[in-house]
Parts: structure tokens; sequence; C-alpha cells
């Protein structure tokens, strides 16, 4: 068999290869969260099923969709955690994201749920504030909200 006629053949293969790789990078795949709490960039982590530690605030989404419910743990250096919460019966898109307010990082977990996203936490709360954003998406439309917590201005 040529050369030619070998390349003729693979062509196929690795076209679907890559059509696989970028359905699942763009589309992506089936996992329920987009987030690997073993990536999570120093200070952060999650996503996991719940939070520890007292509520301190819950901030609605728009049209009360949902909600976010942010959670505060002083132990250590202090963490919050969020969650976002969908009102809606059946599985909907929805993502929770935190980060230090004077941080470009940020961690969140994102993926179809019939419940809620999250919880993802960001700890150093004892010396800065956090940016808490959310949303729900039901037919085709985000309903988005969030806030900052622990700030003094």
């Amino acid at each position: 068999m040529s050369r030619i006629n070998r390349i003729k053949r693979r062509v196929p293969s690795v076209a679907a290869v890559c059509g696989l790789v970028a359905g699942a990078v763009f589309g992506g795949a089936g996992a329920a969260s987009a987030t690997d709490p073993a990536d999570a960039p120093p200070g952060y982590a999650g996503p996991f099923s719940s939070c520890k530690g007292s509520p301190v605030t819950r901030m609605p989404l728009a049209d009360r969709v949902g909600y976010i419910q942010v959670w505060y743990d002083g132990a250590g250096s202090g963490t919050y955690c969020a969650m976002t919460f969908d009102n809606r019966a059946g599985s909907h898109n929805m993502e929770i994201r935190v980060r230090r307010y004077v941080w470009q990082t940020s961690w969140y977990d994102r993926g179809s749920y019939s419940t809620y996203a999250g919880g993802v936490y960001v700890s150093g709360a004892n010396t800065y504030c956090a940016e808490i954003t959310g949303w729900v998406e039901v037919n085709g439309t985000r309903y988005g909200g969030g806030g900052r917590v622990g700030c003094d201005d």
C-alpha cells in the first residue's frame, strides 16, 4: 500500500478523534461538574455536596428562579462557601463562582443539576472579602445574581 493511501485511510480516524475532543471541550463532556477539586487554585476548594459553617446571607437570583446561599466558617483563616439553588422543577444548567474580592482568580462549579451547584470554598475570609456570583438557566435564559460578603464598604 502506498504512503498516500495509508494517509487517506488515517484521515477519517484522525478527524473523528478531533471531533470527539472538540465536542468534549466546547460542548461539555457528560460530567455533572465542570470542576475537579484537585484542580482548585491555592485558597479555593470544591465542589462539595455541602458547606461548613453558619449561613450568613441569601442572595436571590433574577425573577426568583433560585438563590445563592453563603456560609462562613471562622476556623483557621476563615472560609466562605457558596451554593446556587434552583427553585424550578427538573434539571437546569447552573453555576456558582467565588473569588476573593481583590484577586482575579476565581473557582466555580457549573453543570446541569436538579437542585444545586457547589459548594465552592474560598479561604482567607478573615482578611479578604469575597465576591459570589451564580446563575440558573431556564428555557435558554440565564437568571443571575450575587454580590460581595465580608466587605466593610
